[in-house]
């Protein structure tokens, strides 16, 4: 659902720019760019909000800082004019890495999945018996993602799209997994540690990145 959301936000902008370049349209598309831009921060951290059940932390902070500047460049309020205000933002910011609010494995059955973890932490175990896939997104954040409970059905591809930026993911597989890892690494990499990787009578998981800062691993139970 996000990706459908995401390519129709993609063709509205492309038809503005579009009708701009064509005069049917009289926009400052730089003047808007740098007004409104806060309004991705405060679109994402909504989003993390609504989907993320582990904790809602990440989407508080991204959604609080969107808010914040997206005021400053409205002239409506400016924050960054009480200096002693981010010293106490910092230091939280700090402690919220170092001793997390939630480290509980949340557990699901669905056949496609969508965790997410925006300035935030969150672990995951799938248990579905017709794991299909789904997709993963970390931003300045950590997933762990187990898989160990769940089945691909024979004959069947699972598609796991993941994006990590400034951030982490552990994937853990069953060791009768064929996992494939195809993506684009921007400044990160991944390490693909499953021991039957290339074994084509096996079920298949397919993961296709984007990884920009950041890294994942995926491993199979024994070495886990």
């Amino acid at each position: 659902m996000n990706k459908k959301i995401l390519g129709i936000i993609i063709i509205i902008i492309g038809l503005l720019l579009l009708l701009n370049s064509n005069g049917l349209l009289n926009l400052n598309i730089g003047n808007i760019i740098s007004t409104y831009w806060p309004l991705v921060l405060i679109l994402a951290g909504a989003y993390s909000i609504m989907t993320n059940k582990a904790t809602k932390i990440g989407g508080i902070i991204v959604l609080t800082i969107g808010i914040i500047f997206q005021l400053r460049n409205l002239d409506l309020f400016n924050i960054f004019n009480y200096l002693e205000f981010w010293p106490i933002l910092t230091i939280i910011t700090g402690i919220y890495f170092i001793f997390p609010f939630n480290d509980k494995w949340n557990v699901e059955q669905k056949d496609k999945i969508n965790p997410v973890a925006i300035f935030s932490g969150l672990s995951l175990r799938n248990t579905s018996n017709k794991f299909k896939g789904g997709v993963s997104t970390v931003l300045f954040g950590g997933i762990d993602l187990d898989l160990t409970q769940a089945e691909i059905e024979n004959d069947e591809l699972a598609t796991l799209d993941v994006f990590v930026g400034f951030g982490g993911l552990d994937i853990f597989v069953p060791e009768d997994w064929n996992v494939e890892i195809k993506g684009l690494p921007l400044f990160g990499g991944w390490d693909n540690n499953t021991r039957n990787k290339g074994d084509l009578s096996l079920p298949k998981l397919r993961i296709n990145c984007l990884v920009m800062f950041g890294g994942f691993d995926v491993k199979d139970y024994k070495t886990k």
